[in-house]
């Protein structure tokens, strides 16, 4: 079995309100990505940017099938942000193509009017990339971590995927290591980069391990990054310092 499993952060600016040309961007774009990798992972409404025009936002048969095609064609896990049926989802297919889970966003971010166009969800969502368990998040869930408590004993990965402004990236990498730390879990953080009306982003991807050390910082460019996760990192660090298990008692 292997001792490491290698996630792929796709940090990019989409064509705004462009599903197709968003597409055809990532199509360039992923084919800098490292071809071994296990877990391709895309940000919150990754085809439009985050846009309220639920007509523009709405993934059509065409969105799914080119995302099936992109596991298919790397034999890896994907994890997107799009829309379907009113609500702000992670969708996640597996190596054959297969969509096997779907997240939705359980805190809407109504700063921004979220709450007035998308359905909001109301229950975690789990699934196993290989033999790591992941707990899913999109962006603003990440400020609220009675949605992160409960998952912990049973997951090894937080991935958080988002659209999360720039004004606010301090709190975006302190929260992401935050949830690191008092979860004993892995964090991986995914975020959009460039401009949309209104807003600018300043990408940040990241991933954390359970101690709180930086594996992958992404900076702010548009780009493809690869790292190695240690998947007993998570069992030897909750054994030796066993915070987690002081918490549930």
């Amino acid at each position: 079995m292997n001792s490491s499993l290698r996630v792929t952060l796709v940090q990019l600016s989409p064509v705004w309100e462009d599903r197709a040309a968003s597409r055809d961007k990532i199509a360039d774009m992923v084919q800098t990505a490292e071809p071994k990798t296990d877990w391709l992972v895309f940000p919150e409404m990754a085809l439009t940017g985050f846009s309220m025009d639920l007509g523009k936002t709405t993934w059509k048969p065409d969105d799914y099938a080119f995302f099936s095609d992109l596991s298919r064609s790397f034999h890896c896990y994907c994890t997107v942000g799009g829309v379907e049926e009113g609500r702000n989802t992670a969708m996640v297919f597996r190596p054959d193509g297969t969509l096997i889970a779907r997240y939705v966003k359980r805190q809407l971010f109504s700063f921004a009017g979220e709450d007035r166009h998308y359905q909001k969800g109301a229950t975690p969502t789990r699934y196993a990339v290989g033999s790591v368990n992941i707990s899913q998040g999109i962006c603003y869930d990440l400020r609220f971590p009675g949605n992160f408590w409960p998952e912990a004993p049973v997951v090894d990965a937080y991935c958080v995927i988002a659209a999360w402004g720039g004004k606010r990236r301090e709190h975006w990498r302190s929260l992401l290591a935050a949830r690191a730390i008092e979860n004993q879990a892995f964090c991986i953080g995914v975020n959009r980069t460039g401009q949309e009306p209104g807003n600018f982003y300043t990408g940040d991807s990241m991933v954390i391990d359970p101690m709180g050390r930086v594996l992958l910082d992404c900076g702010e460019e548009e780009g493809v990054f690869t790292v190695a996760l240690d998947l007993g990192a998570v069992k030897d660090w909750r054994a030796t310092f066993p915070a987690l298990a002081d918490r549930e008692s």
